[in-house]
């Protein structure tokens, strides 16, 4: 009997180390990396640079991402009301300035948390977007801000990413 106290006295101890962190209900973001993978498109027959971006997150109600899915995307503000928002930057003679792509660089994470429990959470996010070389200049040097927002319409603070080159080939 006093061994199974013994074990149970450990046990609540244990779990009262564990408690849940305490976020901020604004999700907070800060940079993690940013690589780029060469690939040959299948459907057009050409090559891309693959960017992903990694972001480390938290966010203390946990309610960030979407359902993919058409219903949900609408019920959020229609197909321009994204979650995971992008701003390029292209170097243009030694400064970079910002640029609009000819395809919308912004869009959607799916939802982190399926509890229906808010709760806190925190981890990493990877977001890919595609530069087509045949639209892309050689040796073109890019750079990223990025901004998330949770479905209670808090935006993140604003990172900025490290510099990447594309179209090497």
């Amino acid at each position: 009997m006093g061994k199974i106290a013994v074990f149970l006295g450990i046990l609540v101890v244990m779990s009262s180390c564990f408690n849940e962190p305490d976020f901020s209900f604004t999700p907070e973001i800060s940079f993690d990396s940013i690589n780029s993978v060469v690939r040959l498109d299948q459907f057009i027959g050409a090559t891309k640079d693959s960017v992903v971006i990694t972001i480390k997150f938290k966010d203390g109600d946990g309610d960030l991402g979407v359902n993919l899915g058409e219903d949900q995307i609408d019920t959020v503000g229609g197909k321009t009301d994204f979650n995971y928002l992008l701003t390029n930057f292209r170097k243009v003679n030694g400064s970079f300035q910002k640029f609009e792509s000819s395809e919308v660089s912004s869009g959607y994470f799916p939802k982190l948390l399926y509890e229906e429990k808010p709760g806190a959470i925190e981890g990493k996010l990877n977001y890919s977007y595609d530069f087509i070389h045949a639209f892309t200049p050689k040796l073109d040097t890019l750079k990223f801000e990025v901004q998330i927002k949770d479905r209670a319409g808090n935006f993140s603070n604003v990172i900025e990413t490290d510099e990447i080159v594309l179209n090497r080939l």
